[in-house]
């Protein structure tokens, strides 16, 4: 499972859309819909149901798109901090709870 993989589901979700998510991510619509393919083989659990006119979340997926959003922000705040020249103990000491209250906002039922 990359980052950019789940960069693909946040985009797929946000549009319902193969070739307005795929425009967003910058690849074609195949290269999306592989990804998210190996995705939902690795997570063993279906993300979106489609056909050829409708795209929709499945339940496990919108479970997994809150998670999929806090650490697609979490791995921007690396960038972020490291290319700032920001990125020392302290702030990786505080990013494991920053974290863990963000996933405990979002409140994804862990079952």
């Amino acid at each position: 499972m990359s980052i950019r993989a789940l960069r693909y589901l946040i985009a797929l979700a946000e549009c319902l859309n193969f070739t307005r998510a795929a425009e967003r991510c910058s690849v074609t619509q195949s290269t999306l819909s592989i990804q998210l393919r190996k995705l939902e083989d690795y997570l063993g659990v279906r993300l979106f149901e489609r056909d050829r006119s409708h795209v929709a979340l499945t339940e496990d997926g919108r479970k997994v798109l809150r998670f999929a959003r806090v650490a697609v922000r979490a791995a921007d705040r690396i960038v972020t901090v490291s290319r700032n020249g920001r990125l020392h103990s302290s702030a990786l000491v505080s990013a494991p709870e920053v974290l863990i209250d963000e996933i405990n906002c979002q409140r994804v039922p862990i079952d």
